[in-house]
């Protein structure tokens, strides 16, 4: 992993505070180094642009767990501070919003200065100079793809600006959104110019492939923003590119690519790597805000017949507020014990075989169970809250289903939910009766680990409030998983599975159904252990496709939040036959979390409530995010006129 770390120092020249104090279009001069200096040498100037991609390619790694809180996939839910995802709600969103991350002059301005001094450089070969030169390309087409799939617009700088360069510091917002990603397109095009990068590389830096990843990528962003079919063809042709090369494969080890099992794994096109040394838990939400927080006496005490493996002392120290959902464990297929099919849990044989569905009207406070704690306080499924109502359609019931294990059977709903599921369910999500960094973990009630086992029976209070942990990231820690504790760790920019996901969703734009299941099926049989679909119509490979691409690439950097956009910019079969443009439904509905009872013989699935976690909206206007509306006043102030996004 060492050889992937791209540093913050290199070669005794401190880049921090490198760019100063700059003005509105960063046009003041740097200050805190020589020029000079920089390139004057081939291993400076490589030191500077090493240190670009730190300010560039950063943008599209971590908050996992805050993007996914914005999809079915997961929830965003703590009592500690009474939060919830006021992004999924809409109730925390508004013209003056900098989700789009508004500009990035000064990283703009650095591939800028790449582009202007390995140009004029008297010092650098010619092969030195069309890498560098093609590397500035890729990450300022990086900074331009990632405002655009955000806002749509952005304010595009192509050259080093001066003091007197008056009126390119009033260089307005691209026109459209179709202006913006043409600007991406040409930019990660000249980064292909041919013979200019290498096509293997370590898997902290560019390469041919990874271009051609983040190319297909963009494109498919572009094509549902745009509707210009060439984007289609750009998606397939820069996959195709990738999985051609050989220079990549499936990994064997799903769960390892995202920890430190495998972390240079053939899978990954690019990460973004930390060391230890200067890297804690607590710098990454997708760690510190997943984990729980418990103490042994809590997790022996509370749990009914004492199983409890937490070491005597407080492994778990986490800030838990991001969980994954029951609608995300519901995408995750099950192989059929008597057909050895793959088929929804609630579908399969031993479901129906061995548990029975109750009634879900007119359930009342702790009618499924109530469960004395060790300190007398009682535990209710359901509890109240979860019997709250808000946003009423029969699309959303408050129960989803209230099961119990069949009289004679001596399975348990555990084991009957949760064996002989897709592979990567217990790579991504830690569930009832598992282990998470070599601790045992219960989910039911009085579980280890469960909701309630501390002072809110609801949950949220740094535990689980619907049943699950994320897994995903987590990179085991010593002494105990806490803030402080170092970790050696990386992020994924790109991977092949990603490019399987981009072929099937390109070639379901085309109405190719075969060929678009053969590439669903590459990650579903390998990485799931899944039997190949056999979708045969549009409409059900197109049902297979975004099961696929939700359990395939949940909790990777917002992936799944993205492609919803352009699912729901698609209209049809990918967002439940609206129209293109409408309201997208899935991320206009509740979420829903699981209970299952003490003994395992019983659970309720229904919404999830709590601090009214249920009001999920989505709302056409957030097809594009705001143009912050403090920088548009800024702008104006200046004698830029700017343009509000529809809506804000």
């Amino acid at each position: 992993m060492i050889r992937n770390y791209i540093p913050k120092l290199f070669i005794g020249v401190s880049f921090i505070g490198l760019l100063g104090a700059c003005n509105t279009m960063d046009t003041e001069p740097f200050e805190s180094y020589s020029e000079d200096l920089v390139w004057s040498s081939s291993e400076t100037a490589e030191s500077f642009i090493l240190e670009t991609y730190n300010s560039t390619v950063a943008v599209l790694q971590g908050n996992s767990a805050v993007w996914e809180s914005r999809t079915p996939n997961g929830a965003q839910c703590d009592q500690v501070q009474n939060r919830i995802s006021t992004f999924a709600t809409e109730t925390g969103l508004d013209a003056y919003s900098t989700e789009g991350g508004f500009g990035r002059f000064d990283a703009q301005r650095r591939c800028n200065m790449i582009l202007q001094k390995v140009a004029e450089s008297s010092t650098l070969t010619d092969k030195q100079k069309a890498q560098f030169i093609a590397e500035a390309h890729f990450l300022r087409g990086v900074l331009y793809f990632d405002m655009a799939r955000k806002m749509g617009r952005f304010v595009p700088i192509k050259k080093v600006l001066t003091q007197n360069d008056k009126e390119d510091f009033k260089t307005p917002l691209t026109a459209n959104v179709a202006e913006s990603y043409k600007l991406v397109m040409d930019d990660f095009n000249d980064a292909l110019k041919e013979g200019a990068l290498p096509e293997t590389s370590s898997k902290s830096r560019i390469n041919v492939y990874t271009v051609h990843a983040l190319r297909s990528r963009a494109a498919l962003q572009a094509y549902a923003y745009t509707k210009d079919k060439k984007y289609i063809d750009i998606a397939i042709e820069s996959a195709n590119k990738v999985i051609l090369s050989g220079n990549y494969s499936l990994s064997e080890n799903y769960g390892g690519i995202f920890n430190n099992e495998s972390p240079e794994d053939q899978e990954i096109i690019m990460a973004k790597y930390y060391l230890d040394s200067d890297t804690e838990i607590g710098a990454f939400n997708e760690m510190i805000c997943t984990l729980p927080n418990l103490s042994y006496d809590e997790g022996v005490k509370g749990s009914k017949d004492g199983k409890c493996d937490l070491l005597p002392k407080k492994t778990f120290n986490g800030w838990g507020e991001y969980f994954p959902t029951q609608d995300l464990v519901d995408q995750y297929l099950v192989i059929d014990e008597k057909t050895n099919e793959a088929k929804l849990w609630y579908e399969s044989s031993q479901i129906l075989d061995n548990v029975e569905f109750l009634p879900t009207e007119g359930l009342t406070e702790g009618c499924i169970e109530t469960f004395v704690r060790y300190d007398k306080e009682k535990r209710h499924v359901p509890t109240l809250v979860d019997l709250k109502t808000g946003k009423p359609s029969s699309d959303y019931p408050n129960v989803k289903y209230n099961m119990r294990v069949k009289s004679g059977s001596n399975r348990n709903i555990t084991e009957l939910m949760y064996s002989n599921r897709d592979k990567r369910m217990d790579h991504t999500i830690v569930r009832d009766d598992t282990k998470f960094v070599k601790e045992y973990i219960g989910l039911n009630v009085g579980g280890s680990a469960s909701q309630g086992i501390r002072i809110k029976e609801d949950g949220g209070w740094y535990t689980t409030a619907t049943g699950y942990y994320w897994r995903k990231y987590i990179v085991p820690a010593e002494p105990q998983m806490a803030a402080w504790a170092k970790v050696n760790c990386h992020f994924i920019i790109a991977r092949l599975g990603e490019m399987y996901m981009n072929l099937a969703e390109a070639y379901l734009l085309k109405e190719d159904v075969a060929n678009a299941i053969y590439n669903l099926n590459q990650t579903r049989v390998k990485h799931g252990g899944l039997p190949a679909s056999k979708a045969s119509t549009l409409k059900e490979a197109w049902i297979d496709y975004i099961r696929e691409r939700r359990v395939e690439m949940a909790y990777e950097e917002g992936d799944i939040y993205f492609s919803y956009l352009r699912w729901g910019k698609y209209g049809s079969y990918a967002n439940y036959e609206r129209d293109p443009g409408t309201v997208i439904k899935d991320l206009d509905s509740p979420v829903y979390k699981i209970t299952i009872t003490s003994d395992r013989k019983s659970a309720c699935i229904n919404r999830l409530n709590l601090l009214n976690s249920w009001n999920r909206n989505f709302t056409v206007k957030r097809y594009l995010l705001p143009i912050p509306q403090a920088e548009i006043d800024k702008r104006s102030a200046a004698g830029i006129k700017d343009e509000q996004n529809p809506n804000w």
